[in-house]
């Protein structure tokens, strides 16, 4: 009875394993699945971002979030060192007044637009400012900060003494003028 008892068990192990494999093979093939849907960069953890980025976040474009996906994935491959000089920028720009942040934007938006020889004016410009040492550089900053508040006959007797502006021809110098102080909407004066 012994022998048979055991021939019925094998018999029902054997018909039962295989049906276990069957279930369990795809069971783990979906749990491994989840496990790297999870860890993936890619996929928020939707627990921790509040309601207003979430839904800002599905409003976009998939354009603009495959965008964001590919800078992040950018943001990621750069070095540590890269990384933190970039959050010390950041933090710089969060820290200065709205009034210069918008003065700055408004540069940028000037460049943007301006004919080749502007820029190369403000190529050199900025080469020239990131040569000083960084207590010069600072001072040179306030004092076109400053240059902005005079009437134009004014602004020019102050630049004079600048220099790098003495060095500059008389066209270099209405397009550097133009940059540092026209107002967004003011075409430069070589078009």
């Amino acid at each position: 009875m012994t022998a048979r008892a055991g021939h019925v068990g094998r018999t029902i192990a054997l018909a039962i394993f295989p049906a276990l494999l069957w279930v369990s093979i795809p069971l783990q093939g979906v749990a491994v699945a989840h496990a790297v849907e999870a860890g993936s960069p890619d996929r928020p953890c939707v627990d921790n971002v509040p309601r207003e980025r979430l839904e800002r976040w599905k409003a976009m474009p998939p354009e603009e979030r495959a965008r964001i996906r590919e800078r992040y994935h950018q943001w990621k491959e750069l070095s540590p060192e890269e990384q933190e000089r970039i959050r010390e920028r950041h933090r710089r720009w969060r820290e200065l007044p709205e009034e210069r942040r918008r003065y700055l934007k408004e540069r940028r938006e000037l460049l943007k637009s301006a004919g080749e020889e502007d820029r190369a004016v403000v190529q050199k410009f900025f080469a020239r400012m990131h040569s000083l040492p960084p207590d010069t550089r600072k001072a040179t900053r306030e004092k076109i900060w400053g240059w902005r508040a005079l009437p134009p006959g004014e602004r020019e007797e102050a630049m004079r003494s600048w220099p790098f502006y003495q060095d500059l021809s008389g066209p270099e110098r209405e397009s550097l003028r133009w940059f540092l102080f026209a107002r967004p909407e003011e075409r430069s004066p070589r078009e």
